[in-house]
């Protein structure tokens, strides 16, 4: 779908919670998060989820499934790596997604040029070893086209 990619919008933004019920509900508390606590005695940021929304103008493409992807990288632009029990993995999570809407048989089809979108939830309930005094940034791609991003400070004690 790399030609729908121009013609996609991208949303995301940092939460304190964020989930999509069955309906398909967006539910956000404490959205528009800039600046991320940090917990000196873990090492940790505070919790936090990050919410993503893509959408795509379907009906005027073929191929109607693309590779999405939401990347945390820091100030020179690199992916962001974090150490845990499994090794190093970088801060990227990638879903293809079909952007056709779901057919129920008992439902009438939205009409041509309705658009298609998907919403990705991250959680990250116990935060994320990121480096305090450094800025971050979360990145959202639709086969590698960059979509939208969001920038957030992990602040911590002033120096004396």
């Amino acid at each position: 779908m790399s030609e729908s990619s121009s013609a996609a919008n991208g949303t995301i933004l940092i939460a304190d919670f964020v989930n999509v019920d069955a309906a398909g509900k967006v539910n956000i508390i404490g959205g528009g998060i800039q600046f991320l606590g940090f917990d000196p005695e873990s090492g940790l940021s505070a919790p936090f989820a990050v919410f993503v929304n893509v959408t795509v103008n379907i009906p005027q493409f073929e191929d109607t499934s693309a590779s999405v992807e939401v990347l945390l990288v820091d100030t020179d632009g690199q992916p962001v790596t974090i150490t845990g029990p499994d090794g190093t993995n970088t801060m990227r999570f990638s879903q293809d997604v079909d952007f056709r809407p779901a057919n129920a048989a008992h439902l009438q089809e939205p009409p041509m040029g309705f658009p298609g979108n998907s919403n990705i939830v991250l959680n990250f309930p116990s935060g994320l070893p990121l480096h305090v005094g450094a800025t971050y940034e979360w990145i959202v791609l639709m086969d590698q086209t960059r979509l939208a991003s969001t920038t957030f400070f992990v602040p911590g004690p002033a120096e004396e």
